[in-house]
């Protein structure tokens, strides 16, 4: 596939969105076509003799964690021992090797996924998440069943993340009656009402807003 002048700009621009002042550039020994198939480079600006390092345009959320506690307190009903446990995380090796047992689960059966999709037995879409295991694990670790979940295109194990039965989950890819929407929601739209596992939105940040309303409905 060729790309276009505008198309190349898109990309760039694109990628150059999640960075302040800075500029892209190829390696000298690179063509165009093994351009687009590289990292970016971000080189530093320097205006009237200063450096001007990028800046993120997003930087990750870094709450103190005793301004999450509070709300948590206030908002959602948790109690201090509740807190404690949260506290003692770092210390408490039988709970970080449930956190660890989580992961393992979640490449696992991200893998056994790509195996079945690769051998026509799973069709149709399938958004894996490998190299995101932390997330379903610290979910199954932090929430609660009857918090209300939902997730993006792939909730795969997130939906195990909050109780939803993995054979459920399987089958729900294999297009089963057995799964876990009979066969109907597939790889993108899991859905469990005992667990309330929200589904899976297809479109990028769609559970946003049904997110939002959902948390608004308990504050």
């Amino acid at each position: 596939m060729k790309f276009t002048s505008t198309a190349l700009a898109v990309c760039l621009a694109t990628a150059a969105a999640f960075t302040g002042p800075s500029r892209i550039t190829p390696s000298k020994h690179v063509g165009a076509s093994s351009f687009l198939q590289m990292s970016t480079v971000v080189e530093t600006q320097v205006v009237n003799g200063k450096a001007d390092e990028p800046t993120v345009m997003r930087p990750p959320i870094n709450l103190p964690w005793n301004d999450v506690a509070t709300q948590l307190m206030e908002n959602f009903g948790y109690t201090a021992a509740d807190i404690a446990e949260y506290e003692t995380l770092d210390t408490n090796k039988d709970e970080l090797m449930k956190i660890y047992r989580a992961m393992q689960m979640a490449r696992g059966f991200e893998n056994a996924c790509n195996q079945q999709y690769m051998q026509g037995k799973i069709r149709g879409f399938m958004h894996l998440d490998n190299g995101q295991e932390s997330i379903p694990a610290l979910v199954e670790y932090a929430i609660k069943k009857q918090d209300k979940k939902l997730s993006y295109y792939r909730e795969h194990t997130h939906a195990i993340a909050s109780g939803v039965d993995p054979g459920e989950v399987m089958a729900e890819l294999f297009m089963k009656d057995t799964g876990s929407c009979r066969g109907a929601g597939g790889s993108m739209h899991i859905f469990d009402r005992e667990t309330y596992f929200q589904g899976g939105w297809a479109l990028v940040c769609e559970q946003l807003p049904y997110a939002a309303g959902a948390a608004k409905s308990i504050l």
